[in-house]
């Protein structure tokens, strides 16, 4: 089982697009410098958002093509408040803890989109477990929006959503895709250790 798996990674590996190979790269690397919180990790999210609205296009997959598009917008505003933050050094800006108001609307923000995404997904589209990639998307959209803001808790939402996409990829035989997503939980994992040690560096 292990060697078939093995093998069809090989083959998918020779058949990613160049435009997914593009994707790939610079989503990882966005991420990596946001955890280093390096303004050009929003230029890459906004190049691999790019690349998965074509890709997303072509493979007529327009609910993913939607969630890139609007993705592109949150990096816009992330970076514009990322700018701001290190010229003007507004306490802020600066790596917070999220305010427990907002974890409480994040968290009914994902209710309700799962919800209602998820009757969408169900009733007008082919997906496959529609409420469970709804709440994936849901998670992502509060990870996005919560590191823009450089709240901590991005990263256990980041967490969250990539196990899913793990799951949900592994189930269809995207493997590439679902190892993709384990190299995101790395990172996201390494991003909550590292900025909670500068929230709080006398307890790490």
């Amino acid at each position: 089982m292990a060697q078939e798996i093995l093998s069809e990674i090989l083959n998918q590996l020779k058949q990613v697009p160049p435009a997914e190979w593009v994707g790939i790269f610079a989503g990882t690397a966005g991420v990596y410098l946001s955890i280093k919180e390096k303004l050009f990790a929003w230029p890459l999210f906004i190049t691999c958002y790019l690349a998965y609205i074509y890709l997303s296009f072509h493979a007529e997959l327009y609910a993913a093509l939607l969630l890139n598009f609007v993705f592109i917008f949150i990096s816009i505003y992330g970076w514009r408040n990322w700018i701001h933050s290190s010229k003007s050094g507004h306490e802020k800006f600066k790596i917070q803890k999220t305010p427990l108001s907002q974890i409480l609307i994040a968290i009914v923000s994902i209710i309700t989109f799962t919800l209602l995404l998820g009757w969408g997904l169900k009733n007008y589209t082919t997906a496959y477990l529609p409420f469970l990639d709804a709440f994936a998307t849901s998670c992502a959209f509060v990870a996005q929006w919560m590191l823009s803001k450089k709240y901590i808790e991005n990263w256990i939402f980041w967490i969250i959503a990539d196990t899913v996409y793990v799951g949900l990829w592994s189930a269809q035989g995207y493997y590439v895709s679902a190892v993709l997503f384990l190299i995101f939980i790395c990172l996201a994992t390494k991003g909550w250790f590292e900025w909670k040690r500068m929230v709080n560096p006398t307890r790490c």
